[in-house]
Formats: structure tokens, sequence, C-alpha cells
């Protein structure tokens, strides 16, 4: 009785501990078989992206990401399912997995082209300088803080390259404004818009085209002589053709003016 009572104590162990190996392997095996999948769904996924089927690439990243959100492919999925939504020009929605990359995984193998891309989102989501230009004004914080990131970074001529377009639209609208303003004969306040874009621009032909914007103020108020040395001035050093071709044209007709009536000042 008691060897039939071991014997069936030990079996009921020996079923115990078979059944714990088993769990442990099928767990295993589980895993595996989970990280094939989520790789096997990201090859997927790219090689639809590579083939240019950004649509197709879209939905295939999000239903891993949705599926597998912790996986090894959490990260190279995000970042082209982002990539995806900008080739889709579904910019606001790219800007969002952008920052997702460079917030989760900062030191990642995307963070730089992640951080470009966030200014590139904004970028694109720009108006004409006659509207408003909060997304440029952002712009330029993202390209300035990718190239204060990364200074020797993969994509620094790309950023300054877009960084000079977004100032030159600001410069632009201020340019405008001033010209508004001499169109309503207020020469003072076209002024404060001129001197802006001096201030703000003057690496950009927008400065050289202020200076021309503030000597026409001056001939609003008829002062001759301060707007015949801005327009001289803005000969003398060249630069923009538009300005210095404004510039030759008005002080030809000041000299006309002045010397029609003796009036220097």
């Amino acid at each position: 009785m008691q060897r039939q009572i071991f014997l069936t104590a030990r079996s009921a162990c020996l079923l115990t501990a078979i059944a714990a190996a088993t769990l442990v392997i099928s767990c295993g095996g589980s895993k595996e078989m989970l990280s094939e999948t989520a790789q096997s769904k990201f090859e997927k996924a790219k090689r639809r992206y590579d083939a240019g089927r950004y649509l197709e690439a879209t939905e295939q990243f999000k239903n891993l990401l949705a599926l597998f959100p912790g996986s090894k492919f959490a990260e190279p999925a995000t970042f082209f399912l982002g990539k995806s939504r900008f080739e889709e020009k579904e910019y606001l929605l790219a800007e969002v997995d952008f920052h997702r990359i460079v917030r989760d995984f900062p030191r990642g193998t995307y963070a730089e082209e992640a951080t470009f891309m966030l200014g590139m989102c904004v970028f694109k989501q720009r108006r004409p300088f006659q509207f408003d230009q909060s997304a440029t004004e952002r712009a330029i914080l993202l390209f300035g803080a990718y190239l204060s990131t990364y200074p020797a970074g993969k994509f620094v001529e790309d950023a300054q390259e877009r960084l000079a377009e977004c100032r030159s639209v600001l410069a632009e609208k201020l340019h405008a404004n001033g010209l508004l303003y001499l169109k309503l004969s207020k020469p003072k306040a076209a002024r404060l818009s001129f001197e802006e874009v001096l201030e703000k621009y003057d690496d950009l032909p927008w400065a050289d085209r202020a200076l021309v914007g503030i000597a026409r103020s001056y001939e609003q108020e008829r002062n001759w002589a301060k707007a015949a040395e801005l327009y001289e001035g803005v000969v003398e050093k060249g630069g923009d053709e538009e300005a210095l071709a404004t510039a030759r044209d008005r002080l030809r007709k000041i000299k006309g003016k002045t010397g029609e009536s003796g009036d220097a000042g």
C-alpha cells in the first residue's frame, strides 16, 4: 500500500515537472513566434514603403504598432509610419510620429532624421506671406534646434536652406507691411516695418529693398536730402537688382526735383 502511494506521488511530481517544462518551452516558442510575426509584418510594410506604396505602408505600420507596441520593431515602424504619412502629405500626423521618435528614442538610429523631419512637417504647412506665419516661425525654431543638436549632421545643408526660405518669407511680410503703410501715406509707420527688416534680416536681399522703402518714406515727408542719401547708399553697395534699379530711378527724379526748385532738403 505504501509502495503504491509512493509511486502515485512520484508520478504526480513527474507529471507536474513535465507540465512546467512544457509551459516554459511553449512560452519561449510563443515569444519567438510573436517576434517573427512582428519582423515579417515590418518587412512587408517596409517593402510597400520602398515601392512608393505609402498608403498601404501606412496601414501596415499602424497595424504592426497596434499588435506589437513593445517589440524591437516599434522604433523603425514609428519612423517609417511618419515617413509614409509625410509622403501622403499628412503632415500633422507625420509630425506626431517623428515627435514620438525624438521623445522615446532620443539616442536611437532614427533620432537625427526624425528631428530634421519635424521641421520639414511644419515647413510644409507654411502659408504665403500674406497670411498668418506661425507655421513659418515654428519651422525656424525646429530647424534651429536640429542645427544646434546636430551641427555636423547629415541634413545640415538642407536645414540651412529651409531656414533661409522661412526667414525670407518673414522678411517679405514685413516689407509688404511697409509698402502698405506707404500706400496709406503713413511714412513713419512704414519706416518701422522697413527698419525691422534691416534689424532681423540684414543678410537677405530684402534688406536692400527695405532701405529703398525707408528712402521712399522720407520722400513722402519731402525730406529729399535724406532720401537721396539712402538711395546713393543702395547704389554704391550694389546687391539686389530690384532695389538697385529703383534706387537709381528715384535718385534721378529727386535730383530733378531739387534742381528745379533749388531745394536741398
